[in-house]
């Protein structure tokens, strides 16, 4: 255990400076200089130059094999000028002394080359230890990213930081290299998908691990994120081509019966009509069940050029301030049931509003036409007001309200409650398109409602217009 903590700390990447190593080494072959002395009593003077191995050993693994070889000669000469006799001499009176010397230095070198080689693999085996974090944190980035330009961009930040280059960027595409950058293809099936740009300058060792290391984990990584975005890709676009089919099936359903309705109608009076000998009792009702279902066919056709406006972002307007008063009148007027049961209270300060009065007139009415069908015979108030700096309108029934996890449906096209009797259902097309209009002309809509209580929907405005006009003509 003692051993591997202490081996990231010995042998790591990162070298003290130089100058610090030759301190190191001449301190420490005077240390072990002076060490020799008390221990000359105990052994033989020749064999006591293990001693100075400690420091060549130390000085090998900190700061490599040159450095270390030096810290070996000098080693040796301070053993030869201090210990091995003629002592203050840089010779040898025995050639025992010269063995001991050349086997110090053979060994010292060996120690040093031993210490060189073990660092060259805790490097390696760190640097492959990072481009492994680097792969895994390359697939967490680029796979778990909703956005893969983002991903790109921080995947490239962090790859940089990983191989120690001062900036990098992951491309979808051929890019290709110049002076100040190097380019690597990222290929997939021998098709280039992307480019990993790098600055140049690169040595040519790390330019090959480069090419055999980090290119080949980015380019599987990118390869899988481009294959996830265009399967998301195709699920988005399910997703719509099934919404689509949703809505024209509903289309097809809402128009086929909402069409069948007054068409029957129609055909129904006019085979009952005698053309031979009419009756001018006969041809009066036959003549009211025509245009009454002529209305409901026209109510229909318009309903229907109004959703196709609005969803194709092509409804026309005609801005304009307006009086509110007056949009809400006209469209009581155009209500399909029984406008009596309308109660109209409005402020007598409201101010005019700006935006499209004809879309916001079709928008309330809608709005009234659907209070109406659903108040069972109850009247409905329209209320307007000056709350804050909007203006509030709340339309309220006392009809059998909407339950709560269809209050967010009630909006969508050709959405009918399936708990409603076939008596009191519509086209399914009013109040979205209400909901256009509303928000077209720069207002918001919402609901509120309690099964059994009646249902409120509030149509609010903004005044800043409004109130910068009235400052104006101050």
């Amino acid at each position: 255990m003692a051993v591997r903590s202490l081996s990231p700390l010995l042998l790591r990447s990162r070298r003290p400076s130089i100058a610090l190593g030759v301190l190191v080494g001449g301190l420490g072959i005077a240390a072990e200089t002076l060490a020799i002395y008390p221990l000359a009593h105990l052994a033989p003077v020749v064999s006591l130059g293990v001693v100075y191995l400690i420091g060549v050993v130390v000085v090998s693994t900190w700061w490599g094999i040159w450095l270390g070889l030096a810290t070996a000669v000098l080693s040796a000469l301070a053993f030869d000028y201090f210990h091995l006799p003629p002592v203050g001499r840089l010779t040898l009176a025995d050639h025992r002394y010269w063995v001991a010397l050349v086997s110090f230095l053979v060994v010292a070198a060996a120690s040093g080359l031993v210490a060189e080689l073990a660092r060259a693999r805790a490097e390696e085996a760190d640097r492959r230890r990072r481009e492994a974090d680097l792969a895994t944190e390359l697939a967490r980035t680029m796979l778990g990213g909703a956005d893969l330009d983002d991903a790109l961009a921080v995947s490239a930040r962090r790859l940089a930081a990983a191989i120690g280059a001062s900036s990098a960027a992951i491309e979808v595409g051929v890019v290709g290299g110049d002076d100040r950058r190097a380019a690597f293809a990222l290929r997939k099936d021998d098709e280039v998908i992307g480019t990993l740009v790098l600055p140049a300058g690169f040595a040519a060792g790390d330019r090959e691990r480069i090419l055999e290391r980090i290119v080949p984990a980015v380019q599987s990584v990118l390869a899988a994120a481009l294959h996830r975005a265009e399967l998301q890709a195709e699920v988005v676009e399910t997703a719509a081509l099934r919404r689509n089919d949703e809505m024209k099936t509903a289309l097809l359903r809402s128009v086929s019966h909402d069409l069948r309705t007054p068409l029957t109608a129609i055909m129904t009076a006019a085979a009952a009509l005698d053309a031979q000998r009419p009756d001018p009792a006969q041809v009066a009702e036959v003549r009211a069940v025509v245009l009454e279902a002529a209305t409901r066919l026209a109510a229909l056709v318009e309903k229907l050029l109004d959703l196709s406006r609005l969803q194709s972002g092509a409804a026309e307007q005609r801005v304009g301030p307006y009086s509110l008063e007056e949009v809400l009148g006209e469209a009581i007027e155009h209500v399909q049931g029984d406008p009596d049961l309308l109660r109209l209270s409005l402020d007598d300060d409201l101010p005019l509003l700006e935006g499209d009065s004809g879309q916001l007139e079709r928008a309330f009415a809608n709005l009234l036409e659907n209070a109406v069908r659903y108040s069972q015979g109850k009247p409905v108030s329209i209320r307007a007001r000056v709350v804050g700096n909007r203006v509030r309108v709340r339309i309220v029934d006392q009809g059998p309200g909407i339950r709560a996890g269809e209050l967010e449906r009630i909006f969508l096209p050709f959405y009918r409650s399936p708990g409603q009797s076939p008596a009191h259902q519509g086209s399914g097309l009013g109040l979205a398109i209400a909901k256009g209009f509303i928000e077209v002309n720069g207002g918001r809509i919402s609901v509120e409602s309690l099964p059994g209580q009646g249902t409120s929907f509030i149509v609010e405005f903004p005044l800043g217009a409004a109130r910068a006009r009235e400052g104006a003509a101050v």
